[in-house]
This record gives C-alpha cells, sequence and structure tokens, in this order.
C-alpha cells in the first residue's frame, strides 16, 4: 500500500540527498538483501525490496518462510512468519511468527542471510509440526467482524501511522500557506506604492519624450533652413529682390517722380545690397561645389 501511504517528508528529503539516489540506510538493506539471495538461491520475491518468500520441506511438510522488510528496514528489524502454522519453539503460540532471538536482537548490522540460514538449520534438526486449526488463526473472527462493521474499520484506518502522518503534513502545510499569504497582504500597500511610482515615472517618461520628439522636429526644421544649399536659394532670391528694387528707383527717377539726391542714395543703397548678395551667393556656391566634389554634403 505504498501508493497510499508515501514516504514521509523526513525520508523522501534524506533519500534526495544522497549520491545516486541512496541514502546510507538504503545501501546496508540493499546489501542485506543481497546477503538473503546470496545465501538462499530458491527464494522468491514477492515485492521488491518489500517481502521474500523461501519455502523448504521438512519431514514431508512443505513448510513457507516469509521474510517481509518494515518501511524503516534495518533500523526496524524484518517481520518473519511460516505458513502453515506450526509448533515449535522459535515460533509464537499462533503458529505464525518467528520469535528467535536472531530475529529479535536484529539489528542493521546483522546478516539477514545468515539468520534465516540458522532458523533453517533449527528446523531441520528439531522439525516443526503443524498447528491445530483452532490456534492457527486467533485473528479470523475479529477480522470477519471488523469486514462487517465499517465503523470499527474505519477507526482502525484512522489509528494508522502513515494515516496521521498525512494529516500533519496537510496540517502544516496548511499553516505554511497561511503564513505565506499573511506575508504577501503585509507586503500589498508597499507594492501598491511602488507601482503607482513606477506609474508616474512612465508618465513623466512619455512627456519627456513627446517633448524631445517635438524639439528634434524643430531641430530637423532649423537645420534644414540653415543649410548651405537654402542659404544660397535665399541670398539669390535676396539678390535679386534688391536689383528690381533698384531698378524700380531707376524709373522713378528717369520719369521725374524723385530728385536726383534721393535718386544717388537709393539707387546707390540697393545696388551695393544687390551685389553684396551676389557675391555672397556665388562664394557659397563654389564651397557648395568643392565640398560635393569629396563627397560631404556641406549642412
Amino acid at each position: 500500500m505504498s501508493w497510499l501511504f508515501p514516504l514521509t517528508k523526513s525520508a523522501s528529503s534524506s533519500a534526495a540527498g544522497s549520491p545516486g539516489g541512496l541514502t546510507s540506510l538504503q545501501q546496508q538493506k540493499q546489501r542485506l538483501i543481497e546477503s538473503l539471495r546470496n545465501s538462499h538461491s530458491s527464494i522468491a520475491e514477492i515485492q521488491k525490496d518489500v517481502e521474500y518468500r523461501l519455502p523448504f520441506t521438512v519431514n514431508n511438510l512443505t513448510i513457507n518462510i516469509n521474510i517481509l522488510l518494515p518501511p524503516q528496514f534495518p533500523q526496524e528489524k524484518p517481520v518473519i512468519s511460516v505458513y502453515p502454522p506450526i509448533r515449535h519453539h522459535l515460533v509464537d503460540k499462533q503458529g505464525v511468527y518467528v520469535t528467535s532471538p536472531l530475529v529479535n536482537n536484529f539489528t542493521m548490522h546483522s546478516d539477514l542471510g545468515k539468520i534465516i540460514q540458522s532458523l533453517l538449520d533449527e528446523f531441520w534438526k528439531n522439525p516443526p509440526a503443524l498447528a491445530p486449526a483452532s490456534t492457527a488463526f486467533p485473528y479470523v473472527s475479529q477480522l470477519t467482524d471488523m469486514n462487517d462493521q465499517e465503523e470499527l474499520l474505519l477507526e482502525q484506518f484512522l489509528t494508522l501511522p502513515q494515516l496521521k502522518q498525512i494529516i500533519t503534513d496537510k496540517d502544516d502545510l496548511m499553516k505554511s500557506i497561511e503564513e505565506l499569504a499573511r506575508k504577501n497582504l503585509l507586503l500589498e500597500p508597499s507594492l501598491e506604492a511602488k507601482r503607482q511610482t513606477v506609474l508616474d515615472k512612465y508618465e513623466l517618461l512619455t512627456q519627456m519624450k513627446s517633448t524631445f520628439e517635438k524639439k528634434m522636429q524643430r531641430q530637423h526644421e532649423l537645420s534644414e533652413s540653415c543649410s548651405a544649399s537654402a542659404l544660397q536659394a535665399r541670398l539669390k532670391v535676396a539678390a535679386h529682390e534688391a536689383e528690381e528694387d533698384s531698378d524700380n528707383i531707376a524709373e522713378d527717377f528717369l520719369e521725374g517722380k524723385t530728385d536726383i539726391d534721393d535718386f544717388l542714395s537709393s539707387f546707390m543703397e540697393k545696388r551695393t545690397i544687390c551685389h553684396c548678395r551676389r557675391a555672397k551667393e556665388e562664394k557659397l556656391q563654389q564651397v557648395i561645389a568643392m565640398h560635393s566634389q569629396f563627397h560631404a554634403p556641406l549642412s
């Protein structure tokens, strides 16, 4: 029933910490099982590492020795029984369980194979006899009553140590979960404050990003407007405007609309501006052409 009652936490944690997944206790258990198999070639494995059966015949009576290894074996002694029940000084009054001193005084350093061999030697030396049917099964009526009475069976089930361990583990787990939930609730205000801080900083980041993008756009526009080609175009237009203004002043003078003094001052001023702008425009054009030869665009 190992599927119903799993190993306790202490047993599973100790097994996980050993090399190869075996604790020193489990390694000693395997050595004792190997000793049992090596000493008795006819032994049968009923359940791996749990139950073994060894048949032997004495005085035409075939007896099965059943070796049951408890979960904490070899810290706990093995349970050795015989079937059918017999009468012998090494067996209890019911003729089922072996009460040999070697079994009762079993330690984890005992040799299980030699213990079974000594038991066989004693049976051959002092052959056992079949136990009377009345004493062979003293617990049959009790088991029958338990099977018929569900409440009694449930009561026995609830007293099983494996079930108690499961209940204890469940209670410990529930307490651990509750404690973790309380700690999480205590951390909630701090977490909410930090969450709000992150949201505020994200909003500030969004605003700064928008401002940055606008300034980058403005910088790009200014850069485009101040480029060499743009400046040349504006100088060319301005020089043309100044030339037109001077032409208009000359026409007004020829038509007699202005006197000679106003004409000279205005005309010379506009012509000077026109020639300066043209000179600058031509110089800038040379610079642009020189930079174009070296594939270095001038911004």
